[in-house]
C-alpha cells in the first residue's frame, strides 16, 4: 500500500478558488479531465489570474463514491486565484472558497497510485486516529504537474476535512 510521505494539519481561510464541475463517473472525469483543465486555464489566463509560483490546482470531489450512483458523481476541476480578483462567473467557470481544518497526506504518486493513495487517508489514517471527519469537500493539490504516463510520478497533497 503507498503511504504518505507525511500527514500534517492544516487550516484554510477563504481560500478563493475558480472551477468547472464535471457529472459522471470518475472514468469519465479521467477522460475529460485534460478538455476541463485547459477551459479553466484559458478562463484565468484571460482574466490574468495566474501567479506564477502561487496558483494551486485542484482536483474537489463533491460525492462519496460508495453512495452516490456513478453516473452522478460531481467533480471539479479547479485553481487558487488572489482573494482580491475580481471574477464574474462565465460559462463553465465557477466562484467559490475554502475553508477550514483539514488532515493533508503529502503524497508522491504515479497515475495508477492515485485510488491507494486515497484509500490510506481514509482507511488507515482517519478511521484509525482520533480525527473526526468534517461535513466538507475533500480534494487533491497538485504540487507538481500531475503524471502524464504510468512511468512518470508527482507530488500530490490530499486534503481531507476534519473537525
Amino acid at each position: 500500500m503507498i503511504e504518505p510521505t507525511s500527514i500534517t494539519t492544516e487550516t484554510l481561510d477563504d481560500l478563493k478558488i475558480i472551477y468547472i464541475r464535471f457529472r459522471g463517473s470518475y472514468a469519465e472525469f479521467r477522460k475529460q479531465s485534460r478538455k476541463l483543465f485547459n477551459e479553466l486555464f484559458q478562463f484565468a489566463t484571460e482574466n490574468n489570474l495566474i501567479i506564477p509560483n502561487k496558483t494551486k490546482v485542484l482536483t474537489i470531489y463533491d460525492d462519496n463514491p460508495f453512495i452516490t450512483d456513478e453516473k452522478n458523481l460531481r467533480t471539479s476541476v479547479a485553481m487558487t486565484i488572489p482573494n482580491d480578483a475580481v471574477v464574474k462567473e462565465s460559462g463553465n467557470i465557477c466562484l467559490s472558497s475554502i475553508s477550514g481544518k483539514f488532515g493533508v497526506g503529502h503524497f508522491e504518486l504515479s497515475a495508477k497510485e492515485y485510488g491507494d493513495a486515497w484509500q490510506y487517508m481514509y482507511q488507515e489514517w482517519l478511521f484509525k486516529d482520533e480525527k473526526k471527519a468534517r461535513d466538507a469537500v475533500p480534494f487533491e493539490l497538485f504540487v507538481t504537474e500531475p503524471p502524464k504516463n504510468f512511468k512518470d510520478r508527482s507530488f500530490t497533497d490530499i486534503y481531507i476535512p476534519i473537525n
